[in-house]
């Protein structure tokens, strides 16, 4: 789902694309950006425990955790 963030009365929101007009100063969200956040959240919510089933698609997960492992340090 294509997502719209925008600022509203100092509070931010995301909003459907497809349910609201985009408004100066709205950030627009496609669809790969949106799978790839939630993927994110899924995966570190079930790390934290405020998850209990891992809902993430299995090939953004492996390519996420991959990157974002520490670099080795070589002596």
């Amino acid at each position: 789902m294509a997502i719209r963030i925008r600022k509203i009365n100092g509070t931010t929101v995301a909003l459907c694309a497809a349910c609201t007009h985009a408004k100066e100063g709205d950030i627009y969200l496609d669809d790969s950006v949106h799978h790839a956040l939630s993927t994110k959240f899924g995966v570190d919510w079930v790390s934290e425990g405020r998850l209990e089933k891992d809902l993430a698609d299995e090939n953004v997960k492996r390519l996420m955790i991959e990157t974002e492992k520490p670099p080795t340090l070589s002596h």
